[in-house]
């Protein structure tokens, strides 16, 4: 069961959307802080990002925007940075 009876899990039109901007902005992290050897941040994204993807996988994106607005305030203090994901892609 899902946590809305009125949009079944991953059947929401937001949801791949969601689901690839929390991709770009998880990889742009776990890439940064690999390269910069920042093992918090590393971390805090894998955290973020697995409790996103478990909330997508509940029928819960407003959760897993809650993580994402993280992963993009987070990112965008390494706005210099290469890679950086920059605004949501249309």
């Amino acid at each position: 069961m899902t946590k809305s009876d009125d949009i079944p899990a991953g059947e929401s039109p937001a949801v791949p959307e969601l689901r690839a901007d929390l991709e770009r902005y998880f990889a742009f992290l776990r890439d940064f802080s690999t390269e910069g050897r920042d093992p918090v941040l590393s971390r805090m994204a894998g955290y973020a990002y697995g409790y996103a993807m478990a909330k997508l996988e509940d029928g819960d994106p407003a959760a897993a925007a809650k993580q994402l607005a993280w992963m993009v305030s987070r990112s965008s203090q390494y706005q210099d940075a290469a890679g950086y994901p920059g605004a949501r892609q249309s």
